[in-house]
């Protein structure tokens, strides 16, 4: 493994210390309140520990693409977060946000249930009992929205406008940037796929050099920008539980920074 991604790996593995360590922080702080904003950014500091892990173990085995649909994956989540912890808003809007968030997942899978609810119950007995839970839900958000805060549009926006939406220019760059090139590799097209297939023989390639297609998938350009949002992800739980790790969060920031000329080599 080249120096300068173990180097990036052991900061890697410090902010995932720290994320443990909010984990922590946030199950000593007394009167918590429930809240959907709360719950989000729970859920997506969480996950986002998970997926890191995840994440070091593919660039660490040089999974080039594998990485690169993780770090899509990762980007949604990060750019959706940002978008409901804009600067911009108040409480009350984090909580519009979070409620449209979780509506949309919601209906989502709905959806997926209900067009194929037989074929769901051949390997699942209790789905129909997920898709009633389902319903509920959706009903007790939508009134949330309509009764409590005079809500009448309940639509996510898209991705791209949640990016311009979060007024953070790390997001918005990692859209324009990242988002859309990995578009392509996480849906498996055919201009991706044809770097698999020997265009004469029309049989498959068995030693495949990512890189000479996709050199912005480097295994430290990756790991770099998956760190950029982890760090946004850090802040937005640390700010919303007020549990004081801004100390630790800007050290491994500036480590970050430093970090950059790694990239270089």
């Amino acid at each position: 493994m080249p120096d300068n991604l173990s180097k990036l790996i052991k900061t890697s593995n410090r902010m995932i210390e720290i994320a443990k360590g909010l984990v922590q922080s946030c199950h000593l702080k007394k009167n918590k309140v429930f809240s959907y904003s709360r719950f989000v950014a729970s859920f997506f500091l969480r996950r986002s520990w998970e997926m890191f892990e995840s994440f070091l173990t593919l660039i660490q085995e040089n999974r080039i693409i594998d990485s690169a649909v993780l770090l899509r994956s990762f980007l949604e989540m990060g750019i959706s977060l940002g978008y409901i912890f804009s600067n911009d808003i108040d409480e009350k809007g984090n909580e519009i946000r979070a409620l449209r968030y979780m509506l949309e997942g919601d209906r989502q899978q709905l959806k997926l249930i209900s067009s194929n609810l037989e074929g769901f119950k051949e390997f699942d007995s209790n789905i129909e009992a997920r898709r009633d839970e389902l319903e509920v839900q959706i009903k007790k958000i939508e009134y949330e929205l309509k009764n409590k805060y005079g809500e009448e549009d309940w639509n996510l926006p898209n991705i791209k406008d949640r990016a311009i939406l979060s007024k953070s220019e790390v997001l918005k760059n990692a859209y324009n940037q990242s988002y859309r090139d990995l578009s392509s590799i996480e849906h498996h097209n055919m201009l991706f796929g044809q770097h698999y297939v020997d265009s004469k023989e029309c049989e498959p390639i068995e030693e495949i050099d990512h890189l000479n297609h996709y050199s912005q998938l480097k295994p430290s350009v990756s790991l770099f920008l998956f760190r950029v949002v982890f760090i946004e992800i850090l802040n937005v739980f640390n700010g919303v539980f007020q549990l004081n790790w801004d100390k630790q969060i800007a050290e491994v920031g500036k480590s970050q920074d430093e970090e950059y000329v790694l990239l270089k080599d």
